[in-house]
């Protein structure tokens, strides 16, 4: 069973309970496996070798944060190395008070209402879409600057192009990507003549025949249906001229305006956390293991570990030159916004510029180096 299954309504509250532990800080683990993380162990305001007294009462103002993942609390970026952060206390160290919980349905509904504050998103598409419906939402960081959305197909199927599709099955995950309808359409198919079925998230429906062909995510599934011995096709919507974008971060736009250092804070905490698991193969087991211990079932510690090598593969692979983690340009978006438009997803043309709000990654990085500590911290050298 694929892990990204197990975010039902009943096992969301179950991890928001699991979840309640608090993490120690000072930048070291608690080892409880908790993945909540609250400001009470940084007094009021006080300065520490992570951040300035000034900066930290403007992040204890900010209040509690939620953060929904954009799928489960398993291995991929974007979630593990929040994890990581809030294990390693950094979130406390920088006088956030932060819960994670695994993704909804609706993150852009749920952040938009204020019932969470930061979230992820499958990729910019969910972000223009929500924006096109009214939701009070910007993106803030972008994890991936390439697509991550692919079609699998069994190698020994009858499908040797996508014009083979018409007349034939394909299983999406819960909408249907614009840059798989656009890549179809590029390949010359009457994608009328498809039937479009929503699958959920096992790829083993394809193996097992309820399909001809399957959404995928490139950092997992490919790998965990080769892993059980099938021989797939991969189609890649970039080899049809299709670009796109995976693992971006939303925030309330009220929120982000009203405290925009707990904004920064918390994504400086996040890419941090990612820069520590990449340090080395047993900072990444330790990632993963404190992953393990808080997912609710289906949790294979091998997909997961190379759920986020090859996840963080394709990020390293395709950051804006001269920027870090999470730097985004409007420029990337502008495919997927057209794509929206073109597909008749949304009914004006999306705006990719006014949906990002760059301020915070920017503020954050000096160049590609990520500036740790925060500013005003003793032993701040930036």
């Amino acid at each position: 069973m694929s892990p990204r299954r197990y975010v039902a309504a009943a096992v969301a509250a179950a991890a928001a309970v699991a979840l309640a532990a608090c993490s120690s800080g000072g930048g070291s683990s608690s080892g409880t496996g908790a993945a909540s993380t609250g400001s009470g162990s940084t007094a009021a305001g006080k300065s520490t070798t992570y951040i300035g007294g000034s900066r930290c009462a403007q992040n204890q103002a900010a209040g509690p944060i939620t953060y929904l993942t954009s799928y489960d609390l398993g291995g991929s970026v974007a979630i593990l190395n929040e994890i990581a952060a809030a294990e390693l206390g950094y979130f406390k160290d920088l006088c956030l008070n932060v819960t994670l919980k695994p993704e909804a349905t609706n993150n852009a509904q749920l952040v938009s209402a204020g019932t969470a504050q930061i979230a992820g998103a499958g990729s910019a598409s969910d972000v223009l879409s929500a924006i096109a419906n009214g939701a009070k939402i910007k993106g803030i960081a972008t994890y991936g600057n390439v697509g991550q959305y692919e079609l699998a197909t069994m190698a020994n199927g009858p499908i040797k192009s996508l014009k083979d599709l018409e007349g034939k099955t394909l299983g999406y995950k819960t909408a249907m990507p614009p840059q798989l309808t656009s890549m179809l359409i590029n390949a010359g198919v009457d994608v009328s003549k498809i039937k479009e079925v929503s699958v959920g998230f096992d790829p083993d429906i394809l193996p097992q025949g309820k399909v001809d062909a399957v959404q995928v995510y490139k950092d997992h599934e490919p790998d965990v249906l080769r892993g059980q011995g099938y021989k797939i096709t991969e189609w890649d919507p970039a080899k049809y001229g299709v670009q796109g974008t995976f693992s971006v971060m939303m925030a309330n736009t009220a929120f982000a305006q009203a405290h925009p250092t707990a904004v920064e804070d918390f994504m400086r905490a996040s890419f941090e956390a990612m820069q520590w698991i990449n340090a080395s193969t047993a900072n990444l087991n330790k990632a993963i293991a404190w992953s393990k211990s808080m997912s609710q079932a289906g949790y294979s510690v091998k997909e997961q570990t190379d759920r986020w090598i090859a996840g963080n593969k394709i990020v390293q692979a395709n950051l804006i030159p001269g920027h870090g983690v999470g730097y985004q340009e409007a420029s990337k978006w502008e495919p997927e916004a057209k794509a929206l438009f073109a597909n008749k997803l949304i009914k004006q043309p999306a705006d990719a510029a006014a949906a990002q709000d760059d301020a915070f990654v920017d503020a954050i990085y000096a160049g590609a180096k990520l500036i740790w500590p925060a500013p005003g911290a003793v032993g701040d050298d930036g």
